[in-house]
């Protein structure tokens, strides 16, 4: 039986989502401090819950037990919170905003912008008043009004776009949540921690026994100490910080391994299967091997290296082939239940909806219909029609395997080894893309470029977290849509705002600045100098040839795994292996395997069990001392005093 959807647990929801698109979007992006909304991991979700069950909670009961929030309130809060955090910075605005009106503040007579780019660009998709523009960026005098109305089109049409992306990633996670979490039974080990938080404590204690285990505190302690110890050192220098950050370089250079100590990725690798944690891990110096070779040959692939590329240009490419399969291959293994799906949908088919947030039929009339808007959008805003499908086509997979890999995978840092973009646009050619067709898929990178976090990824852990409290069912849908409405609202304002209260250029660098200069200049750079696949096979052939050998060696690897019971390497840490957010996690998902491995052969599943609370311990402590550091620099009024979470 589902849980009613309570009005208190859908208000304090959309709150606590708000707090995360203005305040830690502000910590982020105003005062340099730690991406608390900014990957997989959702930080700011994890530090803001933890205060709710720990702080607010505890609080209630002492007033009235019957004032307490239960399992299922707690779940539906945390899951808009998750739904939230994908939204600000890396996830959407924080990419976008500044991004438009960068257009015309960096062009320059070097450049040459104003003749390759402003002709070609549709007026609606940015704000074009150049005192607007100006303002914005260098900060407004004082006494005159924030110019909104500059921004009202471009950002309403910005808006409705981005509502049929994320509808389209939430009804494929609705279509596709009974195989994943019924029939596949992937692990979702990102919800151990809150699934742990929300246990249900007993009628004489304030606190659960997960807040009461010591075991758990000790590991909470630990990083504690540490990050607070480097805190104190950015206000008192004579403290001295500790160094986590490391590495070390073989072969004269060409291979360089970080050795970073990061405890979120240590505790998440102990709920990792020991196949997949040996499975980033083993990739990851695997792809790192092949980079030092080609280093130590002096091989790269011809041509100029495109944007949110991971490792090597042939790596990049072969980590898209390698993606490619894991979706091709995971959507052939679904057919059964797509089917039955489908029958249910729109004939007589039998399978049970009514715990499903959309009904199947609903999910596939909201995946039409929103696949179509946005492909009239891109096409409307410059993009031919035919590559505007191929482009949602292909970007759509990434998003798909990237979900795939954080439920399966919980990897709270994740990445995919290159984008649609530069996928689409090499293997048709810039001719055929257009001038303005380039423009708008370069703006595309807002919300399908440095992907560190999105909404599908959420909406599937959030499904999955949703069992556990029983509140599955068509309520849940308006409470995600709620935090959506609320979280794009109050982080286009604050981004907007902060831009004219201090001027962009003195406010983050690369979401202010750098990113949408590097995205129109690679624009410009593809519109004066044109391609053709045919005429320039010779630098587009070897792309295609390696992603070709990277879902090769994905469909092996799928294969084995799937028919040989003795197979030992699961193929989940192949497409991301020399991703940015691996390079620096690999060496402590290696440390939390190794443990793993030692506790399982020496003690077994009951010490296994046992050191369970330490680990997450180890996640939420990490989480922790960085949200608190952040409110205590903000009441300070101290900037760049960064404990990262990444």
């Amino acid at each position: 039986m589902s849980a009613m959807l309570t009005k208190r647990a859908l208000l304090m929801g959309a709150l606590f989502s708000l707090i995360i698109n203005v305040f830690f979007a502000y910590a982020r992006l105003a005062m340099a401090t730690a991406g608390m909304s900014s990957d997989y991991i959702t930080a700011g979700a994890i530090f803001l819950f933890f205060i709710i069950v720990a702080i607010i909670n505890p609080l209630l009961k002492l007033f009235s037990k019957s004032w307490a929030l239960n399992r299922s309130e707690l779940i539906t809060i945390y899951s808009m919170m998750i739904i939230g955090s994908a939204i600000p910075t890396w996830g959407f605005t924080g990419n976008l905003v500044a991004m438009l009106p960068g257009l015309y503040y960096y062009t320059t007579p070097e450049n040459n912008w104003a003749e390759l780019l402003h002709p070609y660009v549709k007026e609606w998709l940015v704000p074009n008043n150049p005192m607007a523009i100006k303002y914005f960026f260098e900060g407004i005098p004082q006494g005159h009004p924030i110019p909104w109305e500059a921004w009202i089109i471009p950002l309403t049409a910005w808006c409705s776009f981005i509502l049929a992306i994320y509808a389209m990633m939430i009804s494929i996670m609705s279509i596709m949540r009974r195989q994943w979490v019924e029939y596949d039974r992937l692990t979702f080990p990102l919800l151990q921690l809150p699934l742990d938080m929300t246990e249900e404590s007993g009628k004489s204690s304030f606190f659960n026994s997960f807040l009461k285990n010591p075991i758990m505190w000790l590991g909470f302690f630990i990083p504690f100490l540490i990050f607070s110890t480097n805190a104190l050192n950015h206000y008192f220098p004579f403290i001295p910080s500790i160094q986590l950050r490391n590495s070390l370089s073989f072969f004269g250079g060409a291979l360089n391994l970080q050795t970073n100590v990061n405890f979120v990725a240590m505790g998440l690798a102990y709920f990792l299967s020991l196949d997949v944690g040996m499975s980033i891990w083993l990739f990851h110096l695997f792809t790192m091997g092949q980079i030092a070779v080609e280093n130590i040959l002096g091989y790269s692939i011809p041509g100029r290296r495109d944007l949110f590329m991971e490792g090597s240009m042939s790596v990049a490419y072969q980590g898209m082939g390698a993606m490619l399969v894991l979706v091709f291959y995971g959507l052939w293994n679904s057919r059964s239940h797509l089917h039955a799906s489908w029958k249910r949908a729109f004939s007589d088919g039998n399978l049970d909806d009514q715990n499903e947030i959309l009904s199947y039929r609903g999910a596939f009339m909201l995946l039409m219909g929103s696949s179509l808007y946005s492909l009239i959008w891109l096409n409307i805003s410059g993009i031919p029609l035919w590559i505007s499908f191929v482009f949602l086509f292909v970007a759509f997979c990434v998003f798909y395997g990237l979900s795939r890999i954080v439920a399966e995978g919980g990897l709270g840092f994740a990445r995919a080894q290159m984008t649609a973009q530069p996928f689409v646009i090499h293997a048709v050619g810039t001719e055929s893309v257009t001038p303005s067709g380039l423009i708008s898929l370069g703006m595309t990178f807002s919300w399908a470029g440095d992907l560190r976090t999105m909404i599908m990824a959420s909406t599937i852990n959030c499904l999955k977290l949703a069992d556990a409290g029983g509140i599955r069912g068509r309520p849940l849908f308006w409470a995600i849509f709620l935090s959506i409405i609320v979280g794009l609202i109050g982080s286009m304002i604050m981004v907007v705002w902060m831009g004219y209260a201090y001027g962009a250029i003195n406010l983050d660098w690369w979401f202010y600045n750098r990113f949408g200069e590097i995205i129109h200049g690679d624009t410009a750079y593809k519109i004066a100098n044109p391609t053709n696949p045919f005429r320039d096979w010779g630098e587009i052939g070897p792309r295609y040839g390696f992603t070709l050998i990277g879902g090769t060696i994905m469909a092996v690897l799928m294969w084995a795994r799937h028919h040989f019971l003795w197979w030992p390497v699961h193929y989940l840490g192949f497409p991301i292996g020399a991703t940015l957010t691996i390079i620096f996690t690999w060496f402590s998902i290696f440390v939390g395997w190794v443990l793993k491995a030692i506790i399982l052969k020496y003690g077994g599943i009951k010490l296994y069990r046992r050191l369970r609370p330490f680990f997450l311990g180890l996640i939420l402590g990490h989480i922790f001392v960085s949200g608190f550091w952040v409110f205590f620099d903000f009441l300070t009024g101290e900037t760049g005093n960064k404990i990262p979470i990444f």
